[in-house]
């Protein structure tokens, strides 16, 4: 039996192993499939199947080229010795997408992500602007959570003195300031960064009965899922800040029973409550 070790970058290994226990399918299935599919050709094109049940599936992307693209647009096509400019494109939009969500929101705030990233490198703090308030940060690194798809800023706030998560998409970077950052709990931003939960539920424990249907829910929801410490029988026990176990067993609605702590339990009583009202 010929066994394959292949290295892969963490983010790779992470959507597979979502994808075998979200699938239900073990890592040989997966591996020998994406092998035996793609031997011969590296493009994943099954949308084309969905054709034959008559929909259309093709939609029209129009833009303006903007002043500096206009002006240099033929030397592009040159450059890249392009023949029918459609094909051109259909290739760069394809290739866009070809990626990861969080690497595409990456990609689009490229210039904002480099001057954290200086402000990080250079160790100063930067002037930020969050939901209209402006806010003083000391910023400590750009991650995403594992399970995720989108990028936040780990940093300290001058202004509430608490570390914060801030959504990329969300901020804007007003300056980068003179003034250095000091330093604040080293050892506790490395346990952030190593095990990163942009709720910073790190240290809080929500424990859930889950029905037979809860169970499958859980395999399968996997964006921003809470971290499974314990379970026993149907008693399952998560790290997890209250406001993500919140956001995440709201999707599960009587699968799953919050038992502790008391204070969420009461919280999401109160929401069922609050909807039950709606209908």
């Amino acid at each position: 039996m010929k066994k394959i070790r292949v290295t892969v970058p963490e983010d790779i290994w992470r959507m597979m192993k979502n994808d075998i226990e979200e699938f239900g399918i073990n890592n040989n299935k997966l591996c020998n499939y994406i092998l035996d599919k793609l031997k011969y050709k590296k493009e994943i094109d099954i949308e084309r199947e969905l054709e034959t049940q008559g929909r259309p599936l093709k939609k029209i992307v129009q833009f303006d080229l903007n002043v500096s693209n206009k002006k240099i647009y033929y030397d592009i096509l040159k450059e890249n010795n392009v023949e029918i400019e459609a094909e051109f494109f259909r290739e760069l939009f394809e290739r866009y997408c070809s990626k990861f969500k969080y690497i595409r929101e990456l990609f689009v705030f490229e210039d904002k992500v480099k001057v954290i990233l200086e402000a990080i490198r250079n160790k100063k703090k930067i002037k930020i602007k969050y939901n209209g308030k402006i806010e003083t940060v000391e910023p400590y690194f750009l991650k995403r959570e594992e399970q995720g798809d989108e990028n936040f800023l780990f940093c300290f706030t001058d202004n509430e003195k608490i570390y914060h998560n801030y959504k990329l998409k969300d901020l804007e970077v007003i300056s980068i300031l003179e003034e250095k950052i000091k330093g604040k709990n080293k050892k506790y931003i490395e346990s952030v960064r190593k095990k990163f939960d942009p709720f910073l539920g790190n240290g809080n424990f929500v424990k859930v009965k889950l029905s037979n249907e809860g169970k499958k829910l859980l395999k399968g929801l996997t964006n921003y899922r809470p971290r499974l410490v314990s379970k026993k029988n149907d008693i399952y026990l998560f790290e997890s800040s209250n406001e993500n176990a919140k956001l995440y067993f709201r999707q599960f609605l009587k699968e799953a029973i919050i038992l502790e702590p008391l204070e969420l339990r009461e919280e999401m009583k109160q929401d069922f409550l609050e909807a039950l009202k709606n209908y």
